[in-house]
C-alpha cells in the first residue's frame, strides 16, 4: 500500500512538473520582460499576424506563371455504317486540351498588388506593436506609480500609528486633553481607509497589466522600477512632427496603401483587355483523324469592368482621403504630446529630492518636539500632512512625466525613446 501512495505521488509530482503552466519565472515583473510578454501573447497582436500568412497566401497565387488551370475535354459517340458500307457501327473520338493565358501585362499588376497589400499588412503588425507596447507602457507607469502610492499611505499609517502612541503617552502624563487623543485616532482610520483604498487601486492596475498581457488574472506577480526624476532632452515640435511622418508605421502603411489602390486600378484596366485561350485538339473516326489548335477571344460587349473599375477608383479616392486625414492626426497627437512633455517637465521641476528630504528630515524634527512638548498635536498633524502630500505630488508629477514620455514615443513611432 505504500509503495502504490508512493507511486501516485510520484506521479502526480511528474504532471505537475511537465504540465504547462502560465506563469512567470518569478514574480517581479520589469518592463522590458512585459513588453516581451505582451509581444507574445497579446491575443489581438496574434490574430492579426496570421493576416500575414494570409496575404502571403495571396502573394503565392499571384506569381503563378498561369492563374488558370489548363482545362481538357474528350468525346466518345457510336454511330451506324450506311448500308451501302455493310452496315454495323464504329466509335468516333477525341479530345481537347486548353489554357487561358492572361494579356496586357496583368500577372505583373497583379504581383504588384499582392506585395503592396503584404507590405501593408506588415506595417500594420508593426502599428499595432507600436500601439500595444504604449498602452503597456502607461499601464506599468501607472500600476507602479499605485504601488508606489500604496507604499506611501502605508508609511502615512505609521506615522499617525506613532503619533496617537505618542499622544496618549501625553494624555496620560496630563500634557494633553482627551480631544487630542481622540482626534489622533480618527486621523489613523483615515489613513487606513486610505491605505485600503491605495491597495485596491494597486489591484486593480495590476488586473488590466495583465490583460494587455495576455496573463492569466490569478497570477501574483510584483512589479518593479523607477519613475523619471528628471526631464530628458527632446527634439522641438517640428523636428518630432518629420521624426512621426518617417518612422511611424500607420503613415508608412498609409502610402502604402495609396499605391496599392492605385496598382489595383491599374490592374481593373488591364483585366478590360480579353484573355486568349488556346486549344489543340484531336479527333478521330472511321475515316479520317484530325489535329489542329483553336484560339478563342471573348468580345466585351456588356462587361468591360466598368464596375470594377468604378469600385477600384473610389477605393483609391478614399485611401487618399484616409491618408490626408491621418497626416492632420499625426500633427495634432504630436502637438497635444508636445504640450503634455513640456508641461510635465515644469511641474517636475517644481520638486527636488532635496526638497522631499528636508521635508522628511522637518517631520522627524517636528515629531521629535512634540514629544517633548514643545510643539502641539495641530502643528505635528499639520506637518505631517503636508510632507504626505508632497510626497504624492512628486509621485504624479513623476507619473505624468512618464506619461508623457510614453505619448512621444508613441507618437513619433519609437524615434523618440
Amino acid at each position: 500500500m505504500d509503495r502504490i501512495y508512493a507511486v501516485v505521488i510520484l506521479l502526480f509530482a511528474l504532471l505537475i512538473m511537465t504540465s504547462p503552466v502560465d506563469a512567470l519565472e518569478s514574480n517581479e515583473l520589469t518592463l522590458e520582460r512585459s513588453i516581451s510578454l505582451a509581444l507574445e501573447k497579446n491575443p489581438d497582436l496574434q490574430t492579426l499576424r496570421l493576416e500575414e500568412e494570409a496575404a502571403r497566401g495571396q502573394n503565392e497565387k499571384a506569381r503563378l506563371l498561369l492563374i488558370n488551370n489548363p482545362t481538357i475535354e474528350g468525346s466518345i459517340s457510336k454511330k451506324d455504317r450506311p448500308e451501302g458500307d455493310g452496315g454495323g457501327k464504329f466509335t468516333n473520338y477525341g479530345f481537347k486540351l486548353s489554357q487561358e493565358f492572361e494579356v496586357a501585362g496583368q500577372r505583373g499588376a497583379r504581383i504588384n498588388v499582392s506585395e503592396k497589400e503584404l507590405a501593408r499588412v506588415k506595417l500594420e503588425i508593426r502599428d499595432k506593436e507600436r500601439i500595444l507596447l504604449s498602452d503597456v507602457k502607461d499601464a506599468f507607469t501607472k500600476a507602479l506609480s499605485l504601488k508606489k502610492k500604496s507604499v506611501l499611505a502605508r508609511e502615512n499609517v505609521r506615522l499617525n500609528e506613532e503619533l496617537l502612541g505618542y499622544t496618549k503617552v501625553k494624555f496620560q502624563a496630563g500634557d494633553v486633553s482627551g480631544l487630542d487623543v481622540n482626534l489622533s485616532e480618527v486621523e489613523l482610520s483615515k489613513a487606513k481607509k486610505e491605505l485600503l483604498l491605495a491597495e485596491r487601486e494597486c489591484r486593480e492596475s495590476l488586473l488590466a497589466l495583465q490583460g494587455l498581457l495576455g496573463l492569466s488574472p490569478y497570477m501574483s506577480f510584483a512589479i518593479e522600477g523607477d519613475l523619471p526624476s528628471e526631464a530628458p532632452l527632446l527634439p522641438d515640435r517640428e523636428s518630432l512632427q518629420t521624426l512621426a511622418f518617417s518612422y511611424r508605421p500607420d503613415s508608412k502603411a498609409a502610402a502604402v496603401e495609396m499605391e496599392k489602390t492605385q496598382s489595383a486600378l491599374d490592374l481593373v484596366k488591364k483585366e478590360a483587355f480579353p484573355n486568349i485561350t488556346l486549344a489543340g485538339f484531336y479527333d478521330r473516326d472511321e475515316r479520317r483523324n484530325v489535329a489542329g489548335l483553336e484560339i478563342s477571344v471573348p468580345l466585351p460587349l456588356f462587361d468591360r469592368k466598368q464596375a470594377q473599375e468604378r469600385e477600384a477608383f473610389a477605393k483609391a479616392e478614399g485611401a487618399k482621403i484616409k491618408a490626408a486625414g491621418l497626416k492632420k492626426t499625426i500633427e495634432r497627437e504630436v502637438d497635444q504630446a508636445f504640450n503634455d512633455i513640456t508641461s510635465a517637465v515644469e511641474e517636475l521641476s517644481l520638486f527636488r529630492k532635496e526638497i522631499l528630504v528636508k521635508a522628511a528630515e522637518n517631520l522627524s524634527l517636528l515629531n521629535l518636539a512634540f514629544r517633548e512638548g514643545k510643539i502641539g498635536f495641530f502643528e505635528v498633524r499639520l506637518a505631517q500632512k503636508d510632507t504626505i502630500e508632497a510626497q504624492s505630488a512628486y509621485i504624479e508629477a513623476q507619473t505624468r512625466m512618464q506619461l508623457a514620455l510614453n505619448a512621444i514615443e508613441r507618437t513619433t513611432g519609437g524615434a523618440v525613446k
